[in-house]
């Protein structure tokens, strides 16, 4: 009959792009085949001013360099209330320090871009905002430092697509409920 079968059982699990994710959808739903999508989005981290921000920054770093941020859960922004934007900023670049030395190009733990094309469009996203810390590149080494940045428009590219990256946008906040929570219920998660 000319219809070829499978004996096994086919499952496609896909994550990445809401783009690509869409597409791979498509092809699925054409063969009818199962599919399970987790796509990439914006993650937010909010820091109040009750926080213990020595913890806070440890964890941040963590999260946002593991993989020079290449995961689908790494923070993406954070959210600071406006009083203790400074003291956050040091301990996050103190934290930087502690688990990659005075230098992250010469770290071990400090991985890499996947791609010289990667690094290229950290560069772009960088001109979003102003560095704070980092911001050096090396495309021919697919090197990104660990950077943070402040003064970064709600509608820059660096706000509208998962960074997926080493560069963390820091936008500051004076209410959590008037500001953070529409900020987020209006954005892409």
């Amino acid at each position: 009959t000319g219809v070829q079968t499978c004996a096994l059982p086919i499952f496609i699990f896909f994550t990445g792009s809401k783009a690509v994710g869409q597409l791979v959808m498509e092809k699925a739903a054409h063969n009818l085949t199962p599919v399970c999508l987790e796509l990439g989005g914006k993650s937010p981290c909010i820091v109040d001013e009750t926080a213990n921000l020595r913890l806070a920054a440890r964890r941040i770093v963590f999260g946002k360099y593991l993989n020079l941020g290449q995961t689908c859960v790494a923070p993406d922004y954070l959210l600071v209330h406006r009083e203790i934007v400074p003291e956050l900023t040091a301990e996050i670049k103190l934290s930087v320090s502690r688990m990659f030395g005075a230098d992250p190009r010469q770290s071990p733990y400090y991985g890499r871009l996947i791609g010289n094309e990667e690094v290229e469009r950290m560069r772009r996203l960088m001109e979003s905002g102003e560095v704070v810390f980092g911001g050096e590149t090396d495309a021919a080494a697919r090197y990104v430092a660990p950077t943070l940045l402040r003064d970064v428009a709600p509608d820059s590219p660096l706000m509208q697509q998962e960074i997926f990256g080493p560069l963390l946008p820091v936008l500051e906040f004076d209410d959590l409920e008037a500001e953070v929570v529409p900020f987020i219920s209006e954005r892409e998660k």
